[in-house]
């Protein structure tokens, strides 16, 4: 683990405090130009006005996230950030639009596992798998490793599906050919990595495996005068895709987001069951769940356990209301309404609100998720009228399942322009998330002057002594470098918050993917417990908050710790103490190891013991620790409470386990 203090804290501060003056005390302040970010989208041919997306990381692995932005079959912007302020580098990084229709989504990651983030670009036509150079240009290989489907792509998402190692990507396809509001919609893919040095890298494999995304056209909906094409074969609209491992088996699900699905086909739930150990399969679950009732319009799929009840939710934007989708034991209920996170229609004009990019993240660090919901125009028939200068919301979360809106005037991010993606970030690695919102520049529905924007968190959301906060970022070695799919459990004061790394939940965005945690007045992080795609599991012991860290997944496990054990008599004796340690790397390491005591939970240290040992490729040993005392120092100790931790690191991997009981 390595820790990274905030050294460019007063730096960017310093940055950013022009736009912080200029808006008072506003939840948010929009910082575009200052930090020189500034971008306007423009759609190409047939994508509608759907795109567009923008994607936060690190380009040249400095330190620091950059900014990429769509700019659909125009051109694109490339923002190389230097210390916290931007400079668009986009002509000499080799992304270009596509040469035929436009371009509506980006999916950030690093596939080849070489330490660069790549990206996809999803397009009206042959996608672009852009492979990052190193040297800050990029080059489409999407032909030359099998991503030659030629559909109109809106989204994607980046996982581990069949847990070899490496990612593999699932590519929500939308309408095939047009016929409203019945269009027949073009099945999905799921790019198989080969992880082989021959052509094709990838393989789509969403046909075999049942999860393309296809059906059929049921009977027409009533009370409207459009006849379905029953029985004729189609696929769902998508728009929105999330891999999350919904049910916590170690294997990455997919929840798939249909548009029109009242008229096409509903949302999609398929269960991987790679872990049932036959080979990758997967289950359609979508009815069993609920997950495919109340079909309609769906632009964005997000996760969070919004409740703390120790599952995952869902929010899922429309063409009207909203859902939020609460689990109550693996069946959701939509709770939208009652929530009070609808944002369903416009209280002025009356007319339907269109919504695409969500956000869940805790805005203000008080411990609960709160909301951010992307509003904006799309054209559509007279029976789906929506508001032409609709407003971004923010949801802040009351800790009881329902959520408050911030007043437009206090938002600071409320602006009215043609929304689609969200793009999240801590941009000063102060705590308090900050977001890129695309605006739609298409002459159909944008006005002069409508651009997109970035908002910085001004904190003023935050409660002093009650905004604590952590950001873990990452770095696989066993699996994914990047670590996608890794699942996080945060515990302190009697509070767990649950987190993954995805790629992506968010409408034709990639957000960062350092995991922010809220912790409200928590000061630390009593455990965080890791688990790695590939089956590592890690855990970190007494996590000051306030701070960045860099996790690499370790190559030595402290796979358990015994409670002490007291060996003597009346003259005296020993207190042994074992650590199970396992290395599970292919290179013998020499591995320092230091046994901590301290007297009561999280009480005051009382003895640090350093060892080193050497473990040989795959080796488990145990490793004991014996403490001499006199018979009046173990009877002095009797009735206390030892709390005993080991902490073991090789290279820059780090592991930990902590055991409290009495002492014996």
């Amino acid at each position: 683990m390595i820790f990274h203090p905030n050294s460019k804290a007063a730096l960017l501060a310093a940055t950013f405090a022009l736009s912080s003056l200029a808006h008072g005390q506003t939840a948010y302040s929009e910082a575009t130009d200052v930090a020189g970010v500034g971008f306007v989208h423009f759609d190409g041919a047939f994508a509608y006005s759907m795109g567009g997306g923008a994607a936060w990381f690190d380009m040249d692995l400095d330190g620091d996230e950059d900014l990429f932005t769509l700019g659909s079959a125009s051109r694109h912007g490339m923002f190389q950030n230097n210390g916290g302020l931007f400079t668009d580098i986009v002509q000499s990084t080799g992304l270009t639009p596509t040469g035929s229709g436009s371009t509506v989504g980006v999916a950030g990651a690093d596939f080849n596992n070489d330490g660069l983030t790549d990206l996809l670009l999803c397009n009206t036509g042959p996608n672009q798998l852009y492979q990052n150079n190193g040297n800050s240009t990029f080059t489409d290989v999407a032909q030359g490793v099998g991503m030659t489907g030629a559909a109109w792509s809106a989204c994607a998402s980046w996982a581990d599906f069949d847990l070899d190692g490496d990612l593999d990507v699932y590519v929500g396809n939308y309408v095939k050919a047009l016929s409203f509001p019945y269009h027949i919609g073009d099945p999905n893919n799921l790019y198989i990595n080969t992880a082989t040095a021959a052509a094709p890298l990838f393989v789509d494999q969403a046909v075999a495996l049942g999860v393309d995304n296809a059906g059929a056209f049921g009977p027409s909906v009533p009370g409207f005068p459009y006849i379905a094409p029953t029985g004729q074969v189609t696929a769902g609209c998508t728009l929105s895709v999330c891999t999350l491992d919904e049910d916590e088996d170690g294997d990455p699900d997919l929840l798939v987001g249909n548009d029109f699905g009242q008229w096409v086909l509903p949302n999609a739930f398929y269960r991987n069951d790679v872990d049932l150990g036959a080979g990758l399969a997967f289950s359609d679950i979508s009815s069993a769940t609920g997950f495919d009732q109340s079909a309609h319009y769906n632009m964005g799929i997000n996760p969070a356990d919004f409740d703390h009840d120790g599952d995952w939710d869902f929010y899922l934007s429309n063409l009207g209301e909203n859902r939020l989708f609460r689990n109550d034991a693996g069946v959701y209920t939509d709770v939208a309404g009652q929530a009070g996170v609808l944002d369903g229609v416009h209280p002025v004009s009356g007319d339907l609100i269109s919504s695409w990019g969500t956000s869940f993240g805790d805005m203000n660090n008080d411990g609960w998720e709160d909301l951010v919901v992307v509003n904006g125009w799309i054209p559509a028939a007279l029976f789906i009228t929506n508001e032409k200068r609709a407003v971004n919301h923010l949801f802040l979360n009351n800790h009881d399942g329902t959520f408050t809106p911030i007043a437009e005037a206090a938002s600071g991010m409320a602006d009215d322009m043609v929304g689609r993606g969200i793009a999240v970030t801590d941009l000063e690695k102060d705590g308090f998330l900050d977001h890129y919102v695309m605006n739609n520049g298409a002459s159909s529905v944008a006005l002069t002057g409508d651009r997109c924007r970035f908002y910085k968190n001004e904190g003023t959301l935050a409660t002093p002594g009650a905004a604590n906060w952590l950001e873990l970022h990452l770095v696989g070695r066993f699996g994914n470098i990047s670590g996608l799919g890794a699942r996080i459990d945060l515990t302190a004061g009697g509070t767990t918050w649950k987190r993954q790394v995805l790629g992506d939940p968010v409408f034709a965005s990639s957000s960062s993917r350092t995991a922010h945690f809220g912790m409200g007045a928590e000061k630390v992080a009593e455990l965080v417990a890791i688990d790695w795609s590939r089956g590592t599991h890690q855990e970190l012991v007494g996590i000051p908050a306030g701070n960045y860290f860099e996790v690499i997944e370790p190559s030595v496990l402290v796979d358990s710790i015994d409670a002490p054990v007291w060996s003597g008599g009346t003259s005296g004796g020993t207190y042994l103490m074992r650590a199970h340690l396992r290395n599970q790397d292919s290179l013998a390491l020499t591995t320092d190891i230091i046994f901590n005591l301290h007297l009561g939970k999280s009480g005051p240290l009382v003895l640090s013991i350093p060892m080193q040992v050497t473990l040989q490729p795959g080796e488990q040993r145990d490793v004991d620790l014996v403490l001499p005392a006199t018979a009046a120092l173990h009877a002095a100790l009797q009735g206390l409470t030892i709390d005993e931790r080991v902490y073991v690191g090789a290279g820059s991997g780090f592991d930990s386990r902590q055991v409290i009981v009495p002492i014996p």
